[in-house]
């Protein structure tokens, strides 16, 4: 039986793994790759990305992965630190540093360059129409459009830390992606004709690179997640009409990748690796299914209701293992609500606000969302009932659920607790006086919610649990009543958990209250 248990275990991590990803090695930091639809080219920045030390090179690779020319660019003169690429009419663009560099792809010869003047770190670069080229500086933030034919330029846009850009033909349509100054908090943009950037909603920050249009209305665009690297990234496929985003975990520091839509092949240049990875989209959705609907907790309840609140995770480590869940902050100010991968602390105040990254929480449980059952009520409906409603529809009562819930609210009563200051810190029973308390009415916004069930209370709280945030992102905190209509409301069933536990020191002395079993002592000790 045991040795039937590990081969089933060994078979479920192949099959999770073990699709056709393709692999080569030998680059000096890979951080582009394109294509003309038959040649694939790859920029390699040398020992640094930074520096005009001249060790940069383009090499040529097949689209089935093979290594044609490690150095097949420049034939003649230099690059320095070359990064994002466009092949326009038979000619490679090239960004390097403060200059355009254009190379003909049959002949090798530098058929163009333009310096940008006060330009530090030119980074990406995208063929618009009637032989002009978009390209970002991310120190300046500046995007600019580029006449390849007189070799001038004018400024279109500004975005801080611009990154990756690309833009459809069809829908006239230019996007462009950011690292965020903190290099992790950065988000995707838009913009049509002379219309203004506008952030694409519902998709969490991340460490944007590279961004490539799978059709007119879905973007691939990857995520090294934060900086310094997690030893993982993501990748993610946005939807333009439904403004909905979908994650995939890969590798870490993929940097500028590139689609092949007849193929659906990604090709990712994996930078502090000095990789170029290749994989299939469809395969790479397909076997990364099981990153949804897994609880992950950090902190114990008890502990937690026993005074243990202070602080000690910051909430950047909490993204990687989820997008949408609940939390308390350090000391207590208020409540935390995760969604579409970003934190919202609901303060006593009443004031919503977006913590950095390295704000810390003491106890959060989180999941990657993904539902299983959705349904709508139209008619107005008090919590009592709609939570009736809710359980009928989940069919395994020792399941957890994550449960999201949009709409229009009557009402909503929320409460959020206020900081505490000295310690000893008292238990939560003992500060429950002292609980804010808020009703907002005729507003819309989501319910993050969990149902949990009896052998988790301890560790967590047993039944649903609910934080409510606004659409404004302005409203929120702990879920105490509502009444509501016009619901959209998405149950997942998750499949595991996970619990990591504090280290500091309060918790390890920290006495749990005795739980007997006395059924399992029996069993335990053989009598």
């Amino acid at each position: 039986m045991k040795v039937r248990n590990i081969i089933t275990v060994i078979l479920i991590c192949l099959v999770l793994k073990g699709f056709s990803q393709q692999t080569i090695s030998g680059f000096a930091m890979p951080e582009s790759i394109t294509s003309d639809g038959k040649r694939f080219f790859v920029s390699n920045q040398g020992q640094d990305f930074l520096n005009k030390d001249g060790d940069g090179y383009i090499s040529e690779i097949s689209a089935d992965g093979k290594l044609i020319n490690q150095k097949f660019l420049p034939q003649n003169g230099i690059l320095n630190a070359p990064k994002g690429m466009a092949v326009a009419n038979g000619i490679l663009y090239v960004a390097d540093l403060d200059r355009i560099v254009g190379f003909d792809i049959n002949t090798k010869k530098t058929v163009f360059e333009l310096i940008i003047p006060q330009a530090v770190v030119l980074n990406d670069v995208c063929h618009l129409e009637n032989g002009f080229i978009g390209v970002t500086e991310t120190v300046s933030g500046n995007i600019y459009k580029v006449n390849t034919k007189n070799k001038t330029f004018e400024i279109i846009g500004n975005l801080p830390t611009a990154n990756g850009i690309n833009y459809d033909e069809n829908t006239k349509r230019l996007v462009v992606c950011t690292n965020g100054k903190i290099l992790g908090e950065g988000a995707v943009y838009t913009k049509t004709g002379n219309g203004n950037f506008q952030a694409l909603p519902n998709i969490a920050n991340g460490f944007f690179d590279g961004v490539e249009w799978i059709n007119d209305s879905h973007l691939l665009i990857s995520d090294w997640v934060t900086f310094p690297t997690k030893g993982f990234g993501k990748l993610w496929i946005y939807d333009l009409k439904t403004q909905q985003a979908k994650m995939l975990l890969t590798e870490e520091s993929i940097a500028d990748i590139y689609y092949n839509p007849t193929t659906q092949k990604i090709y990712m240049p994996q930078m502090l690796k000095n990789k170029v990875i290749i994989t299939d989209k469809k395969e790479l959705e397909t076997n990364q299914k099981h990153q949804y609907n897994k609880l992950y907790q950090y902190g114990v309840a008890d502990a937690f209701v026993g005074g243990l609140y202070k602080g000690t995770l910051p909430l950047k480590e909490l993204k990687l293992k989820g997008d949408f869940g609940l939390g308390a902050p350090d000391m207590l100010d208020g409540e935390l609500t995760m969604l579409d991968g970003k934190v919202y602390q609901t303060k006593a105040t009443g004031e919503t606000i977006e913590p950095d990254n390295d704000f810390k929480t003491s106890m959060l449980f989180t999941t990657f969302f993904k539902a299983d059952t959705v349904f709508n009520v139209q008619d107005t409906i008090g919590e009592k009932a709609l939570l009736e409603l809710i359980g009928k529809k989940m069919k395994n009562k020792n399941s957890m659920y994550a449960i999201k819930i949009s709409g229009h609210f009557d009402h909503i009563k929320t409460r959020a607790f206020p900081p505490v200051q000295d310690e000893p810190l008292p238990v939560i029973t003992a500060i429950l006086d002292t609980q804010k308390f808020f009703e907002f009415s005729d507003t819309h916004g989501t319910l993050v919610g969990y149902h949990l069930p009896e052998y988790l209370n301890g560790i967590n709280v047993k039944g649903f649990h609910f934080h409510f945030l606004s659409t404004e992102k302005t409203q929120g905190g702990h879920v105490l009543d509502f009444r509501a209509g016009n619901l959209t409301i998405e149950i997942a069933e998750l499949k595991s958990f996970e619990l990591n536990i504090p280290i500091d020191k309060d918790f390890q002395t920290f006495k749990f209250n005795t739980k007997d079993n006395e059924a399992l002592k029996r069993v335990e000790q053989g009598r």
